[in-house]
C-alpha cells in the first residue's frame, strides 16, 4: 500500500537496516498498532541501540499503510493544510530522539495532539528528562509509553537471518547475542565486522561464527567508545574493573566506594545488578562493552587495577573456588604467582565453570611441580578432564591412562573413550570387574535389559556409591527407559541441603562433570517426574539444579524447565530456554546431546509456529548428529522431535511412520518408555491403531504404571476406537495433570468423534471445552493431530490458508501485501508459504503462477 503524500511535507524515509532491524518486533508493532487505533500516540522508550529509530519508522509505515498522514518532526514549521488538520487522529507526527528536539518541534507536535489533531509516536532514551509538552500528553493519557527492550534470543535469531539471508547456528546465534546483549546496534556492527574479517562464514546453507578471536574490530569498538564516550571519572573507573573481573559484588571495598557511579551506570542501562542468595552481583550489560574497554586500558591502569580486585576479593577469605578463579584470572599478567593452594582451588572452580583453557593451564602447572603422591595424581586426572572438556579426547586419554585404573578414573576414562573417540569397546575393557561403569557402557550400546542388571548388582554391592561414582543416577536412568518411572524415582538420592556452588568441592569428584551425581540426580529427578506424574512438581528439581551455577547444571535446568513450559502451553517461553540449552556446547555427556538438544529447540520452534526455521534447526541437529558417536537412547530422541517438525510441517502420514519407526526400535531394545512417547505420537498423526498394535506385540498389560503413561496409553485406545467418551475423560485426566495442550486436543478429538456417532451435543460440549482449554495455552490444538478417522490430507495437499496464501504469491504479490489483504503478520504468511512450497515442490513464485494450487483441504 502507497503511504500517502501530503503537499508540501516530507514523508518518512526508510531507513536502510528498518527492515531487518524490527523482523522481531511484530508485539510492539501490534502495541503500537493499538494505541493508534485508540487515538493515542506512543512513547518508545530505551536504551540506546536497541532498535527505537527503526522501530519507529516501521510504526510510520504501519500507520501510513492504514490511511494516515504521515510527517516528521523536523517538519512541523512547514505548512499543513487546513483540511488535514481537522481530520482528527489522521495525521501521525514522528520524532526521534524527543528529549533532544528543538522546543519550537516539540511544542507543535504537543499543541497539535492535545487538540486532538494529530498523534504523536516518539522516542526517547531511558532515563532522558522529557519535555513539558510530552510529559502532559503522558498524564493526559493521549499518549503511551512503551519500554523497548533488547532483543531476546529469539528476536536475534530471526534479526541474524534476515540480515543473513538464512539460517544461522545456535551457537552462533549465542555468541552474537551473549556479547551484544540483543542490543540491534551491535549487532549490526559485530555481523559487519565478523563477515568483513572472514570468520562469519556459511557453510552447508547455515551461518557459522567462532566468536572474537581477540579484541573487537574498529567498528564495533568505536561504537562502544562514542556511546560510553561521556562516563565520569569515576564510572570509567568501576566499569574498567567489571570489565576486567566480569562480575562484582556490590559488598566489595572496591566497589562500595564507588557506589554513586553503579548508581548511575545502572540508571543509564550500563550496568546489570544481580542478585543470588545474599549476593548483589554487578556487571557490565551489554558484555561487548567490557570486551571493548579491557582492550583499550593503558597497560599500568590495567595492572593497577587487576591489583585492587584481586585484593579486595582476598580480603574477603576468597573461600569459594569462584573467588580462586577471580583472583587467578585477575592477576594473571601482573607478574604475582598465586601459591599452589589457590591455584588447586582455582583449578576446581574453573573445571565447574568450564573455563576449560585455564583449567588446563593451571592442571598442567600443577602437575609439573608436585611431587609423586595423591596431588599429583589428582592434578593428572584434572587435567584430563580439562582436554575432554575442550574435546581434545586423544589427549584426555593419555592422561587418563597414566594413573592407576581404578575408581573414579576409569568411570572418566571410559566416559572419554565411548562418547569422545567413540571405542566402546575399549571402553569396556577398561571397565573390567566395575559393573556401574560396564552399565554405562552397555547403554550406549544400547543393551538396556543387560545394563539395567549390572547396575542394579553394582548398587546392591555399593549401595550406590562405590569407588567410581554413584551408580544411581544410572540405574534410575535404565529403570525409567525400561518403563520403571516410579521405581526409577525411588532409587535416586534425596537432595544435598548445601548449595554446591559455595562448597569447596564438587561430591568428591575434584570438577568432574561427568561424576557430578548431584547435577545427575537433580536433572533425572525432574526429568522422570515430569514424564511419569505430570509437569507440576518439578520446580524444586529446576531450583537444584540453578543453585548449582555451572553451565552444565544450567544447560540441563533450561531443558527441563523447557519441556514443562511445552508441555503446560507456554510455548513462547519454552523456546528461549530451549534455544540456550541448545547453545551449551560443553564436551561428551552421558545424559544429553547437542544434537538431542538442538532438536528440542526445533520441536519447540516448530510448536510456536516457525515451521521455516524449525527446519533448518532439524538440519543442524542432524549434522551435529554425525558428528558425535552412537548413542542409540539419544539419536531415538531426536527422531521424536523430527516426527514432530515433521507433523507441524503438514506431513503427518510422514510424522506417524517416522514415530512407528522410532517405537519400533525402542521397544526392541527394551527403552519401553521412550516407545510409548514414539506410539503415542504416531496415534495423534493418525495411526492409533497400528500404534496400539505394536504396543501389544511388544509389551504386556502391566507394562504401564506411572500416571502419565496410563493416559497416553488410554489416548491411544480412544483414537484406535474413536471413542469420544473416552477421549473426554482422556482430556480430564491430562487437565489433572497439568498437560493442558493435551487436554484441549483430546476434547477436539472428542468433538469430532462424537460428531462423526451423530451425537451433536456431546460434541459441542467437547468442542466449548477444548476451545476453552486452548485459550489457557499460548498456542491452540496443533492442527496435525486432528482426528485420525478423518480423511488424512497428503503430504502434497494444501490447507485452506495455505492455498490462499499460495495463489496470491502466485499473482505475484509480496508477502507484505499477502499480509495487509489476510490480516496475518509476515512471518505467518512466510511459514505458510513455505510449506506450500514443500508440498507442491516448487522453489519461487514464477513457478507458482504457472502451477494449479486447488485441492485445499477442509481442515486448515
Amino acid at each position: 500500500m502507497t503511504v500517502p503524500v501530503l503537499p508540501d511535507i516530507r514523508t518518512v524515509p526508510h531507513a536502510p537496516d528498518t527492515a531487518h532491524s524490527v523482523v522481531a518486533r511484530s508485539a510492539e508493532l501490534a502495541e503500537i498498532g493499538r494505541c493508534t487505533a485508540d487515538r493515542m500516540g506512543a512513547l518508545l522508550v530505551g536504551t540506546p541501540g536497541v532498535g527505537k529509530s527503526s522501530l519507529l519508522e516501521a510504526a510510520l509505515e504501519q500507520a501510513g499503510r492504514a490511511g494516515a498522514r504521515i510527517v516528521r518532526g523536523e517538519h512541523l514549521g512547514e505548512r499543513i493544510p487546513a483540511a488535514v488538520r481537522r481530520s482528527r487522529g489522521r495525521l501521525v507526527i514522528g520524532i526521534d530522539d524527543v528529549h533532544l528536539a528543538e522546543r519550537a518541534v516539540w511544542g507543535a507536535a504537543h499543541r497539535l495532539a492535545h487538540q486532538g489533531e494529530a498523534l504523536l509516536i516518539a522516542t526517547a532514551e531511558t532515563g532522558a528528562a522529557l519535555p513539558e509538552g510530552v510529559r502532559r500528553l503522558l498524564a493526559g493519557r493521549r499518549m503511551r509509553r512503551l519500554g523497548v527492550a533488547a532483543l531476546d534470543r529469539s528476536g536475534t535469531a530471526g534479526l541474524l537471518a534476515a540480515r543473513l539471508g538464512g539460517p544461522v547456528g545456535v551457537d552462533t546465534t549465542e555468541r552474537f547475542w551473549g556479547l551484544s546483549g540483543g542490543n540491534a546496534l551491535l549487532l549490526r556492527e559485530l555481523t559487519d565486522h565478523a563477515r568483513a574479517e572472514g570468520t562469519l562464514r556459511r557453510t552447508d546453507g547455515t551461518w557459522h561464527w567462532p566468536g572474537l578471536s581477540g579484541p573487537p574490530g574498529d567498528g564495533p569498538a568505536d561504537l562502544v567508545d562514542l556511546l560510553l564516550s561521556d562516563l565520569t571519572p569515576e564510572e570509567r573507573e568501576l566499569a574498567g574493573m567489571l570489565a576486567l573481573a566480569g562480575t562484582l559484588e556490590a559488598g566489595l571495598d572496591v566497589v562500595a566506594r564507588l557506589g554513586e557511579a553503579a548508581e548511575s551506570l545502572q540508571r543509564r542501562g550500563i550496568l546489570t545488578a544481580e542478585t543470588s542468595g545474599y549476593r548483589l552481583s554487578l556487571r557490565l550489560d551489554p558484555p561487548l562493552y567490557g570486551a571493548v574497554l579491557a582492550a583499550r586500558l593503558p597497560e599500568l591502569t590495567a595492572r593497577r587495577l587487576r591489583l585492587r580486585i584481586a585484593e579486595a576479593i582476598g580480603a574477603t577469605g576468597a573461600r569459594r573456588p569462584h573467588d580462586a578463579v577471580r583472583i587467578v584470572r585477575v592477576t594473571a599478567g601482573t607478574g604475582r604467582q598465586p601459591d599452589a593452594e589457590l591455584r588447586a582451588a582455582a583449578a576446581t572452580g574453573a573445571l565447574h565453570a568450564e573455563d576449560f583453557a585455564l583449567a588446563e593451564s593451571l592442571c598442567a602447572s600443577l602437575s609439573r611441580s608436585a611431587v609423586p603422591g595423591p596431588a599429583a595424581h589428582e592434578a593428572v586426572v584434572m587435567l584430563g578432564a580439562a582436554l575432554a572438556g575442550q574435546r581434545r579426547y586423544i589427549e584426555a586419554e593419555a592422561c587418563f591412562a597414566r594413573p592407576a585404573q581404578r575408581g573414579e578414573v576409569v568411570r572418566r576414562r571410559a566416559l572419554n573413550l565411548a562418547l569422545g573417540l567413540g571405542r566402546p569397546a575399549e571402553a569396556e575393557a577398561v571397565a573390567g570387574a566395575d559393573r556401574g561403569v560396564r552399565a554405562l557402557v552397555r547403554l550406549f550400546k544400547d543393551r538396556v535389559p543387560e545394563a539395567l542388571r549390572l547396575a542394579e548388582r553394582a548398587a546392591a554391592e555399593t549401595g550406590g556409591a562405590g569407588d567410581s561414582g554413584d551408580t544411581r543416577p544410572l540405574l534410575a536412568l535404565l529403570r525409567y527407559v525400561s518403563g520403571d518411572g516410579r521405581g526409577a524415582l525411588a532409587v535416586l538420592p534425596r537432595p544435598s541441603s548445601s548449595r554446591s556452588g559455595d562448597s569447596g568441592s564438587r561430591n568428591g569428584d575434584s570438577g568432574s562433570r561427568n561424576g557430578d551425581s548431584g547435577v545427575d540426580a537433580a536433572f533425572l529427578g525432574g526429568w522422570i517426574t515430569r514424564a511419569t506424574s505430570g509437569p507440576t512438581a518439578v520446580g524444586p528439581a529446576v531450583d537444584r539444579l540453578r543453585a548449582d551455577g555451572g553451565p552444565r547444571a544450567l544447560a540441563h535446568a533450561d531443558l527441563l524447565e523447557a519441556q514443562l513450559l511445552r508441555e503446560t502451553g507456554r510455548q513462547t517461553r519454552a523456546a528461549a530456554l530451549s534455544r540456550r540449552a541448545a547453545a551449551y556446547h560443553g564436551p561428551a555427556d552421558w545424559l544429553t546431546t547437542r544434537a538431542w538438544r538442538i532438536a528440542l529447540l526445533a520441536g519447540a520452534v516448530a510448536e510456536s509456529d516457525d515451521a521455516r526455521e524449525a527446519a533448518s534447526l532439524l538440519r543442524e541437529a542432524r549434522a551435529a548428529e554425525r558428528a558425535e558417536p552412537g548413542h542409540p537412547l539419544m539419536a531415538d530422541a531426536v527422531a521424536l522431535e523430527a516426527a514432530r517438525v515433521t507433523a507441524c510441517l503438514g506431513d503427518r502420514a510422514g510424522a506417524a511412520r517416522e514415530a512407528l519407526e522410532t517405537a519400533g526400535r525402542a521397544l526392541r531394545a527394551g527403552r519401553r518408555s521412550q516407545g510409548l512417547t514414539a506410539l503415542h505420537m504416531a496415534a495423534r498423526a493418525g495411526a492409533a491403531g497400528r500404534a496400539l498394535a505394536l504396543w501389544r506385540t511388544h509389551t504386556s498389560p502391566e507394562t504401564v504404571c506411572a500416571p502419565v503413561d496410563v493416559v497416553r496409553l488410554r489416548h491411544i485406545r480412544a483414537l484406535a476406537r474413536r471413542d469420544g467418551s473416552a477421549l473426554d475423560d482422556v482430556s480430564h485426566a491430562y487437565e489433572e495433570l497439568g498437560l493442558l495442550p493435551l487436554a484441549a486436543e483430546a476434547s477436539a478429538q472428542a468433538a469430532g468423534a462424537h460428531r462423526s456417532a451423530d451425537g451433536p451435543r456431546a460434541a459441542r460440549a467437547a468442542r466449548g471445552r477444548g476451545e476453552a482449554l486452548a485459550a489457557r495455552c499460548e498456542t491452540g490444538v496443533p492442527a496435525w493431530a486432528a482426528p485420525p478417522w478423518d480423511e488424512p490430507r497428503t503430504h502434497h495437499e494444501l490447507t485452506a490458508r495455505e492455498q490462499e496464501v499460495a495463489s496470491l504469491a502466485g499473482a505475484r504479490l509480496s508477502n507484505q501485501e499477502i499480509a495487509d489483504r489476510l490480516v496475518l503478520s509476515v512471518r505467518t504468511v512466510e511459514n505458510h508459504l513455505y510449506r506450500a512450497y514443500a508440498k507442491l515442490g516448487v522453489t519461487s513464485r514464477a513457478e507458482l503462477a504457472v502451477r494449479p494450487v486447488a485441492g485445499a483441504g477442509r481442515t486448515g
